[in-house]
């Protein structure tokens, strides 16, 4: 059976479920009091919650997809996406096709295969320049270490990368490679002519999130990659605050590589993201591990050893079978959902907050055009960050502290009722 089939592998809908509070749970999450969940068993053909078609057209039906919203007011995506039942259909049928037929799909490498043209078609590139790899720092170490850096030259980052794009590089310091840091602006930007001015001939690697971590600042990433490509270093790009929520192609950016984690707004399972790669750079980055599915050949007596000429190369032994399971029905429900609409959605509930948190005299450090932001707003309540975060937590509201400051980031399955909620929450804090 042709591995672009559809029909072997169909999107999957929510199962029967019950989740309901334990006996006597005094259990707590920071204080918050709340019982523990249970799930029931159910039978594997059972169906109850939203369709994928239901969602795709009803904001409402979408959030119901999401159970986590029923008992908070979850506003920490940048963190952790939430998880659809979505998810947990897909989980429960492949552990049905283990159980049922030995795992003939569930270990099927058809079926990886078929995993990676949803992903490539959802998020925007060609199916041979996707590898299915564990998660952003699995990416940015196989350019690292696989591009060849050597000693006195240098790669570009800036202090508004996340870990995962900075030990990376930093590593690469120790073999006296010049790691260039640009600090931060007092509106938490990077110039561009801050890049302009570090990027050089000895440059290999410029590598930017799209959206930031912390601030929410959305990159110009065409601008950058062509200050970069002026002096033929490459332009890295972590996506993971990004892919999902902006209805771009991931191959128009300009960037050379686009890295990203399955556990945010991939509706996905942590180890189970993507690496996009412009198709005539493969060829220059050297594994640092290779295996059986690396190569272009399964026979391990083949004299002439060759790698995969296309992003296959960069994966090695078995896959994360359940989580590119899960991964290739969230890509297909996304597609069918809209990513023209999840990113108007964000927009829209993003405005509101920004401008509740005005009216509120709460700073807000996020750019206000949303073409310099997504869907992540940070906050100065003028106090403690992790003071506030958990009395926060301690009404339900969930958000982070990042880089010092108050940290909200939205998701489609948000709606304007949590908006709210954080804000009146916070008009409350400032009197408290």
């Amino acid at each position: 059976m042709s591995a672009l089939n559809p029909a072997f592998h169909p999107i999957l809908e929510p199962l029967a479920w019950a989740r309901t509070p334990s006996a006597g749970c005094s259990r707590s999450r920071a204080g918050c009091g709340h019982a523990e969940v249970n799930v029931t068993s159910v039978p594997r053909d059972a169906q109850l919650g939203p369709s994928v078609e239901e969602a795709a057209r009803d904001w409402n039906s979408f959030r119901a997809a999401f159970p986590t919203t029923e008992r908070f007011t979850y506003l920490d995506t940048a963190r952790k996406g939430l998880v659809p039942v979505w998810v947990e259909a897909a989980m429960r049928s492949w552990m049905a096709d283990v159980y049922d037929n030995a795992g003939f799909k569930a270990f099927s490498m058809e079926e990886t295969e078929t995993a990676r043209a949803e992903i490539a078609s959802t998020f925007g590139a060609p199916t041979q320049c996707v590898a299915l790899i564990k998660n952003t720092s699995e990416g940015m170490n196989i350019i690292a270490q696989g591009l060849g850096i050597q000693p006195g030259e240098n790669v570009v980052i800036s202090a508004n990368e996340h870990e995962n794009n900075t030990f990376p590089w930093r590593y690469l310091g120790g073999k006296g490679i010049d790691v260039r840091i640009l600090p931060a602006d007092e509106n938490a930007m990077i110039p561009l002519d801050a890049y302009a001015r570090a990027i050089d001939r000895k440059t290999r690697v410029v590598s930017v999130a799209w959206v930031s971590y912390g601030a929410g600042i959305r990159s110009n990433i065409s601008e950058i990659a062509g200050l970069a490509r002026q002096h033929s270093a490459l332009t890295v790009v972590d996506g993971i605050q990004a892919t999902g929520i902006l209805n771009q192609r991931v191959d128009t950016l300009g960037a050379d590589a686009v890295i990203c984690g399955g556990h945010k707004t991939l509706l996905s399972l942590a180890g189970a993201g993507f690496i996009y790669m412009r198709e005539d750079l493969i060829g220059d980055i050297a594994p640092s591990y290779a295996a059986k599915f690396s190569f272009t050949s399964l026979d391990r007596t083949v004299p002439d050893l060759r790698l995969a000429p296309d992003a296959r190369r960069f994966e090695y032994g078995n896959p994360n079978f359940l989580g590119i399971w899960a991964q290739c029905n969230s890509a297909r429900i996304i597609r069918k959902v809209g990513l023209d609409r999840i990113e108007q959605r964000v927009r829209t509930l993003s405005d509101r907050l920004i401008a509740g948190l005005d009216t509120l005299g709460i700073r807000v450090r996020t750019p206000r055009p949303w073409e310099q932001r997504a869907g992540i707003i940070s906050m100065d309540f003028r106090r403690r960050a992790g003071e506030v975060v958990e009395r926060l937590e301690q009404q339900r509201i969930i958000v982070s502290e990042r880089d010092k400051f108050v940290r909200a980031s939205l998701y489609a399955c948000n709606n304007e009722a949590d908006i709210d909620t954080l804000l009146n929450a916070a008009e409350w804090l400032k009197g408290n």
